[in-house]
């Protein structure tokens, strides 16, 4: 049988504020603190039960090394119809 694709029900652009989640970690840590925020932020503002970060997002988090994520972020979040959101990177230009 051929699989079903999940529609989209919901799409939002958010710009997050990961200050808030990386101001009392450790420096070591902060990178990975600011990932687990994000995540946190998304499911409480989209409802979501799963959220899943793309590469892309992961990336730029990481971008400035463990002790210097970015202070904030801009995300395209699209949740399907099993409330799972799918979080990708909106480029500079949109």
């Amino acid at each position: 049988m051929a699989e079903q694709k999940d529609k989209i029900a919901e799409q939002k652009i958010l710009m997050v504020n990961m200050r808030r989640g990386i101001e009392k970690v450790p420096p070591y840590k902060r990178a990975a603190a600011a990932a687990k925020y994000l995540k946190a932020f998304i499911k409480r503002h989209m409802k979501a039960e799963d959220v899943k970060l793309s590469q892309d997002v992961n990336n730029e988090i990481f971008s400035r090394g463990m002790k210097d994520p970015r202070p904030k972020i801009r995300v395209m979040c699209s949740k399907d119809d099993k409330k799972i959101v799918t979080v990708n990177l909106v480029k500079q230009g949109q």
